[in-house]
């Protein structure tokens, strides 16, 4: 190759690698918007300890005019400066650690009892999202950023994962504190922080599989999800870890603890997320999978509400395979159990059936058990999501209009991501999302369109 020629390649190339890091960097936004509102929050601190009267007047006048442009441009600017009494530090994901109990139990049996619900019901109006915009749509916030979907290129979400990944050895420091899978914190070389996983015996590939495939789909939607690749482990000098496949995740700076589905229940991106968890089959979108971020912004504590732990989606419950119950009824249904005495006979005449087929088996050991049956509006977690019991049919549409968005390209990209070691384990995975996909437009009727993935806007249940 001439001279010539290969400053022409060198000039395309570093235009290439130029416009992947201008494209798809939703933390860019994100950085800008949380300096805005810091600006604001710090303008209000200082009403508050002026104290000349004309200082004052002007600092309010600043402040009001602060918050107009922010809500104009459609930022929920208080999510962020947050209030530590509207979220519950829930440690640990056991029974007795408080979370399954609260759900399953508590905020349950009030929600079934409240008299305004039981009204709402019989009028067929029921409790509507806060915090819609004028078009229905949500703002910019704490929770959710959005995001065009459809700009995301193949290209950028392979940048994405080779960005995250470790760079040269790992050294482990320190144990996995929560949840039952095996794993431990870490840093590389460039001083990042880890925490890895590896998969349980007997279900290689699938729960770190699981984890980038889950985690990314729906960080493009909007979501504070944590950036996520398979590895091969090494460097540590434990036998145990080094030469293993794991998934690496980036620890999130300023983590506080966790935040409850119950206290933000009337957020329309919230409730949402009951329709991203039927897509990629993730029974484990729950109150202890969830992260409080404060970081410092321009000398304010800010906050953002993060999402953890996609190794429960397709065809993985972190320590099992799924069963073809999951996502059709709570790890321990009491509504369930107590209609038992009721719909066992009927099911033995045949009167009724159950929305899965009971008998039925894994397709591999790195699949598990992951298949096209979905229902986004009859989905359940592993234990009650209050916000997900609380979503409207118009919540519910406004994320199907969102999967919508999703090119095939994309979406065979983001499986790709998952290293499968057999091409059938990921064709089958990316046909299921598609055939997964297509069940959850068809329910709020969106019809797909076509090979680039669905781009209706308006087919919905007018």
């Amino acid at each position: 190759m001439k001279r010539r020629d290969t400053g022409i390649v060198i000039v395309l190339a570093m235009i290439v690698v130029g416009s992947l890091h201008a494209a798809w960097d939703p933390d860019k936004k994100v950085d800008a918007i949380m300096k805005r509102v810091a600006g604001f929050s710090k303008c209000k601190s200082e009403v508050a300890a002026s104290t000349d009267s004309g200082r004052r007047a002007e600092l309010r006048e600043r402040c009001g005019k602060l918050s107009q442009d922010l809500v104009r441009d459609k930022i929920d600017y208080r999510t962020f400066i947050g209030k530590r009494g509207e979220t519950e530090d829930i440690f640990g994901d056991w029974f007795i650690d408080g979370s399954w109990f609260a759900n399953s139990i508590y905020w349950d049996f009030l929600r079934v009892i409240d008299p305004r619900r039981m009204v709402r019901r019989f009028v067929r109006l029921p409790k509507q999202a806060g915090d819609l915009t004028r078009d229905g749509g949500v703002p910019d916030s704490a929770f959710f950023i959005n995001t065009d979907i459809a700009s995301i290129t193949p290209a950028e979400l392979i940048e994405a994962d080779t960005l995250v990944k470790p760079h040269g050895k790992l050294t482990i420091t320190g144990k996995k504190g929560e949840g039952k899978s095996e794993g431990f914190l870490a840093k590389d070389e460039r001083g990042w922080d880890y925490i890895c996983i590896i998969d349980p015996p007997m279900m290689q590939e699938q729960e770190t599989s699981a984890e980038v495939v889950g985690g990314t789909l729906v960080r493009m939607a909007g979501y504070y999800v944590p950036l996520s690749a398979i590895i091969t482990i090494q460097g540590t000098g434990n036998p145990e870890f080094d030469g293993k496949r794991g998934v690496v995740t980036r620890l999130v700076e300023g983590y506080k603890g966790h935040w409850s589905y119950h206290a933000f229940r009337d957020r329309r991106e919230i409730r949402a997320t009951k329709v991203f968890g039927a897509w990629i089959h993730n029974t484990d979108w729950v109150d202890h999978n969830t992260g409080i971020s404060v970081v410092d912004v321009e000398g304010v504590p800010l906050v953002r509400y993060y999402i953890f732990d996609f190794g429960g989606s397709l065809g993985s419950w972190n320590v099992r395979t799924k069963e073809p119950r999951d996502g059709w009824e709570h790890y321990v249904d009491f509504g369930e159990f107590f209609s038992w005495p009721v719909k066992r006979p009927l099911r033995l005449l045949g009167l009724i059936r159950r929305p899965y087929q009971e008998n039925t088996t894994t397709y591999s050991e790195a699949v598990g058990f992951f298949d096209s049956n979905v229902s986004a509006l009859c989905y359940r977690a592993n234990y009650p999501n209050m916000a997900w019991m609380a979503m409207t049919r118009d919540d519910g549409l406004w994320a199907a209009r969102l999967l919508a968005r999703y090119s095939e390209d994309q979406i065979r990209t983001v499986v790709n991501l998952a290293s499968y070691t057999r091409k059938e384990d990921s064709d089958y995975i990316f046909r299921t999302l598609l055939d997964r996909r297509h069940s959850i437009l068809r329910e709020f009727g969106i019809a797909p369109a076509g090979d680039n993935g669905a781009r209706a806007e308006g087919e919905s249940s007018r």
